[in-house]
């Protein structure tokens, strides 16, 4: 059998990431823990009930983002240990001794934004002159105010918050812990399976036997998963619901999109256009890639695919480290230094190990590293996504200027910074070699990987929650059967009549843990849109452009994420910059027609 997983301490330490930047041992993060507890006790004590002046209120919110500061080094230190050895009963501890001072801990600090907010205008606008690195998050609270409920009903749901992350927790469970894949047998070889080894390598395997023998086997235990995966992902949502309506919301989808400041308009405009205009240069790229595979039937186990090519070969961790600053040169020299100090101080974490979390992400600490989450195959597809994850790293230690109040933006703007990332990598590597058969290549895994990842697969995600969550709103009876189905519609919806998509595309949704984040899906082809615009501008003007785009990532949360798009250059207030991403798609496909 080939591509048996490995074990986390079997893994070469140069390939994982290093925690002990956050805690020296697994006895200082317990004893920081310890003293936290006791440092919001005092917070509590302190400043409960006792917010009656601009000078009190300053005091409390100097205190509280210490408090705020050293919960990011406790939560990163307990879940990025857990999150790559997943079956380690010791980490697992201390990622539980975290939940637990948190359960009783936050209930403590929580008081402080409700009486903020019960308090005159006057008093809070005094504040804010008086510190201005605050102006946001007070108004902030402001525009929180109609919807905040009694304090007593406040400090009740404080103290229920543990148990609304427990469907997620579920789901982890069963993804990682319970879940076991058959092997598959590929050209008379046997595979192994697992969540990292599909979707990181055989989902996009230029290989068709591996690729369909593979989601065969992938989704058939996920359909023995399917109910009770369902149960979580429902009771989840209906939480959510179960809270715009106290809150006063007209619908749980509102309640959501005005945790992100982001209207309603937008959200439907990403994923009614996408569906429409997008889905025919979509369809036509993926009956290029199919025609060079010599497929003669497009099922979904192949829609990932790209070109095959002889220049799709794989990079090493230390080759891809050079590779990605010469791409992202232009964005400046502190630029070039954070990802040297990246990969020089372990901050990424290549390995591919048994027990790790799928997918790729950037945490960081406030004060600390940018921790990214990888699982390294070395084909340019992993290779984007690590530029993707060096944006938000960028971002995130940039935006570190900024209060630690002050410090996350929308969710409508956070993928802008790791999507141009993506396009700044292939357009300079295009721009280096004319050769047409690299061209093609390029141009291949740029729709395969970038606006295929993050306008197809998560905006048909996006697609998927605004049905659901429709549909709950009017009290419809759900079920895993239902999901599915409505998954199903909407991939054919997109794809048309001439896909061989079977119903094990409706299984998909069970794999996203995105839903369990709120409306995070739709924020990638938002993000994507203000990426490619951001990315057009620094090629075509960097001199002009890139002082001003990482001058925008250092503001965080201190505009709205419309406001920090058109500081950037950016206007979606319109559908243009959304509509001439799609050109532009629409012109790669154009390209990659004649070139091939």
């Amino acid at each position: 059998m080939t591509n048996a997983m490995p074990k986390r301490q079997e893994i070469d330490v140069q390939l994982t990431w290093d925690t002990s930047l956050i805690y020296p041992s697994h006895q200082a993060y317990q004893e920081s823990l310890v003293a936290y507890k006791v440092q919001v006790e005092e917070f509590e004590k302190n400043y409960k009930d006792k917010l009656t002046s601009a000078a009190v209120i300053v005091e409390a919110l100097k205190e509280y983002e210490i408090i705020r500061t050293i919960n990011s080094k406790l939560s990163h230190y307990a879940y990025l240990n857990l999150d790559v050895d997943k079956m380690n009963t010791e980490l697992a501890a201390l990622a539980n001794d975290y939940q637990v001072t948190m359960a009783s801990s936050y209930p403590k600090t929580a008081f402080l934004q409700t009486q903020l907010a019960l308090l005159d205008e006057a008093i809070l606008n005094q504040v804010s002159q008086q510190e201005p690195q605050w102006s946001s998050y007070i108004k902030d609270i402001l525009r929180q105010k109609p919807h905040q409920l009694h304090p007593l009903q406040e400090e009740l749901l404080a103290n229920f918050a543990p148990t609304f992350e427990q469907p997620y927790r579920n789901y982890e469970t069963t993804k990682f812990e319970d879940m076991t894949f058959e092997n598959f047998t590929a050209n008379g070889q046997s595979y192994g399976n697992s969540y990292v080894l599909f979707e990181n390598d055989y989902e996009i395997s230029h290989d068709t036997d591996i690729r369909r023998n593979s989601a065969a086997s992938f989704y058939s235990t996920l359909r023995k998963y399917k109910n009770t995966t369902a149960a979580d992902y429902l009771s989840h949502i209906k939480n959510e619901q179960i809270t715009a309506k106290l809150r006063g919301f007209d619908s749980t989808i509102d309640y959501l999109l005005f945790d992100q400041n982001v209207s309603r308009d937008l959200f439907d405009r990403q994923i009614d256009v996408i569906m429409k205009e997008l889905a025919p240069h979509m369809r036509r790229f993926v009956k290029l890639v199919a025609k060079a595979h010599g497929l003669e039937s497009i099922t979904h186990a192949d829609l990932k695919i790209s070109l095959p090519s002889d220049f799709n070969q794989r990079i090493t961790p230390e080759e891809s480290k050079q590779f990605l600053i010469d791409c992202l040169g232009i964005l400046g020299e502190d630029y070039i230094k954070m990802i040297e100090q990246a990969f020089d101080e372990r901050w990424i974490d290549f390995a591919q190990n048994e027990g790790k979390a799928t997918g790729g992400y950037c945490a960081t600490l406030y004060d600390g590293p940018s921790y990214i989450l990888l699982s390294w195959t070395g084909l340019m597809n992993e290779v984007l996504v690590l530029a993707h994850e060096l944006g938000h790293a960028g971002h995130f230690q940039l935006a570190k200027k900024q209060s630690v109040l002050n410090y996350d933006p929308s969710l409508y703007f956070i993928e802008a910074p790791s999507t141009a990332n993506e396009v700044l990598t292939c357009n300079t590597l295009l721009k280096q070699n004319q050769d047409p058969s690299f061209q093609a290549y390029l141009i291949s895994e740029l729709i395969s990987r970038t606006y295929f990842h993050n306008m197809v697969t998560h905006l048909l995600e996006a697609a998927f929650q605004r049905e659901v969550y429709t549909r709950l709103d009017k009290d419809e009876y759900l079920n895993g059967d239902i999901l599915c189905q409505i998954k199903l519609d909407i991939i054919k919806e997109f794809w048309g009549e001439d896909f061989a998509i079977g119903d094990d595309a409706g299984l998909i949704w069970m794999r996203q843990p995105h839903y369990y984040m709120g409306l995070y899906p739709y924020t990638y082809s938002a993000g994507l849109t203000i990426g490619t615009a951001m990315a057009k501008q620094l090629e075509e003007n960097p001199e002009a452009v890139v002082e001003k785009w990482l001058e925008t990532l250092s503001l965080g949360a201190s505009l709205s994420a419309q406001e920090l798009a058109k500081h950037a250059g950016v206007d979606v207030s319109t559908d243009k910059p959304l509509k001439d991403t799609i050109a532009y798609v629409g012109s790669l496909v154009d390209k990659l027609e004649e070139l091939i």
